[in-house]
């Protein structure tokens, strides 16, 4: 077996990266562990309305719900509402991420993609140092597919990145455990993301509501393993749902459990390889949410790829301009969210709760970190020496 490109993983980041490589002229393979593209569905399904700029998708089967913008609760209950302009990247529409995956991979195939599914990978091939390949095995049958390039998008664990010697291991602290119920029976009266922040109700991250249409929601939780405890995260989320009246009546149609990197990028571009998505830790730090983010970063990478196979020079020179792009596309955003998130770590709830009531009747036009300091503090102006270092990282972010 001969390809151009073998990618690892049908995820939507494998999947528009092999789309876009093939659509450039290259001869693409996608292999994928399970038995099913989407399933199981491992997302709390909110995506911002960047998309439409990309064409991605055709038709709307996949969008459950078009959200107006987000609410969020500090821990007293201070409400501050966006619209979904500005509520950033998981907010815009809540999609079936079944129909979604698979609707990405059916763009794919239409541009020339092979899938093969229930396919592992279980190492890479390599002539001396070069890697050449990809050796899988399908259900009880190994086999080995040789490639000009490798494309990890095999998420958080990334098995590509580290048999490819880059450092993909995470801290406690840059690894976000997650739960969500899919609850039915729910009053869903308006077109709003809600996002409940806390120490006690979701420590190092938040819990989420998400409507799926009028009587169907996503919540979930998501907190940082460095401050939670094993099966902590669904605890936390039973106590939230038994409190909510909302969900009174309501009854679980899916539940799922997972993890979300929430780490600064790893190094992306190696020689015959890329990684794109969760392998590559292009999630944003403060959310947790990377959906966005892999699309943008997959189109780029086909591109590149395309280009590459073009020239027939796979070497890391030649590939870089998938790393540059990124870092221009979305870059900068990832890595000062992930200070804000560090930063926000020392926040406790009533730091929270002051956050809040200065923002609540904000008017967020114009709307800029810098903007935002400047009116917390002038409300609350004890709050000026726990901004201080996010003041600071927001200059630097600008110049």
């Amino acid at each position: 077996m001969k390809y151009d490109v073998v990618v690892v993983g049908a995820g939507p980041a494998g999947c528009v990266t092999a789309r876009f490589a093939a659509e450039n002229g290259a001869k693409v393979l996608i292999i994928e562990r399970r038995s099913e593209v989407g399933v199981p569905v491992l997302c709390g399904e909110g995506i911002s309305r960047k998309i439409d700029e990309w064409d991605m998708l055709e038709g709307d089967r996949w969008i459950a719900g078009r959200m107006d913008g987000a609410r969020i609760y500090s821990p007293d209950g201070t409400m501050v509402k966006l619209s979904a302009d500005l509520a950033g990247n998981e907010t815009g529409y809540v999609v079936y991420r079944d129909i979604f995956d698979q609707e990405l991979a059916r763009r794919a195939v239409k541009a020339g993609v092979k899938i093969m599914m229930n396919t592992m990978a279980i190492g890479l091939l390599k002539d001396n140092d070069k890697i050449t390949g990809v050796k899988a095995k399908q259900f009880d049958e190994e086999v080995d597919i040789e490639a000009d390039l490798v494309v990890g998008t095999d998420g958080v664990e990334s098995k590509i990145g580290q048999w490819a010697g880059i450092e993909t291991r995470l801290n406690p602290k840059d690894l976000e455990t997650c739960a969500q119920y899919t609850l039915t029976n729910v009053e869903c009266t308006d077109a709003y993301c809600d996002f409940y922040l806390g120490r006690e109700i979701a420590p190092g991250g938040y819990i989420w509501v998400f409507p799926k249409g009028k009587d169907t929601a996503n919540v979930g939780i998501g907190i940082l393993a460095s401050l939670s405890e094993s099966g902590m995260a669904k605890q936390l989320l039973d106590r939230f749902i038994a409190n909510d009246p909302r969900f009174k009546n309501s009854e679980p149609i899916r539940f799922l459990a997972g993890a979300a990197p929430v780490a600064n990028p790893v190094e992306t571009v190696r020689d015959n390889l890329i990684l794109v998505g969760d392998a590559a830790r292009h999630v944003d730090a403060i959310t947790g949410g990377g959906l966005t983010c892999c699309l943008e970063g997959g189109k780029i990478a086909g591109e590149t790829i395309g280009k590459a196979v073009e020239e027939q020079d796979f070497s890391k020179e030649m590939l870089s301009a998938y790393e540059t792009g990124w870092k221009e596309a979305f870059g900068k955003k990832l890595k000062r969210n992930y200070l804000v998130k560090e930063i926000m770590l020392d926040f406790d709830d009533k730091t929270l709760n002051m956050l809040a009531d200065s923002l609540k009747d904000y008017k967020f036009e114009g709307i800029s970190t810098l903007r935002l300091i400047k009116a917390l503090v002038l409300k609350h102006p004890t709050l000026l020496m726990k901004l201080r270092h996010l003041m600071k990282v927001s200059k630097e972010a600008k110049e």
